[in-house]
């Protein structure tokens, strides 16, 4: 692989809806990581009398944990990222948290939203964990409020609108 071939999380873009909803909204302006765990296919193996290696069969995958990091502000800036009235990314999705038992769909360009860029994104994912803001006082850092989602895996596909 060439330098020129790798890819910076620096232009990713992120979105959020609440499930069955019709409008995504923008958290890229707020979100500053997307970690991904999960999804291990389990594995079985035993052992017998009359070989030193073991007999090894796959099993299913596990779920997938997706969290998202993003920036805590009180102060609605993103009405042009779709966010609409007067709540906040964290008051909107702390509601869809309390409202409807964490359900959520979560979707994300690693090379930005753009025409043929692949998006990952989940189905019916639901919020495992949604943290308060916190911090410590002799820190600078910008207040991050967090949330995880479960999902059954994330699917990958080439982007082309809507």
């Amino acid at each position: 692989m060439r330098s020129g071939e790798g890819l910076s999380f620096v232009a990713a873009d992120v979105e959020v809806r609440q499930l069955a909803g019709d409008t995504w909204l923008s958290l890229s302006c707020y979100a500053t990581s997307i970690a991904v765990t999960g999804g291990d296919r389990g594995t079985g193996e035993v052992n017998v009398f009359c070989d030193e290696r073991p007999i090894v069969k796959a099993g299913k995958k596990a779920s997938q944990d997706v969290t998202v990091r993003f920036v805590y502000t009180e102060i609605l800036e993103g009405a042009d990222q779709g966010w609409t009235g007067s709540k906040t990314p964290f008051e909107t999705i702390r509601e869809w948290d309390d409202a409807t038992g964490g359900a959520i769909e979560v979707r994300y360009w690693p090379a930005g939203k753009t025409w043929g860029n692949y998006v990952f994104g989940t189905e019916d994912a639901i919020i495992t964990s949604f943290l308060d803001p916190q911090g410590e006082a002799g820190s600078g850092d910008p207040v991050l409020g967090e949330f995880t989602v479960k999902t059954e895996e994330l699917h990958k596909s080439a982007w082309y609108g809507s």
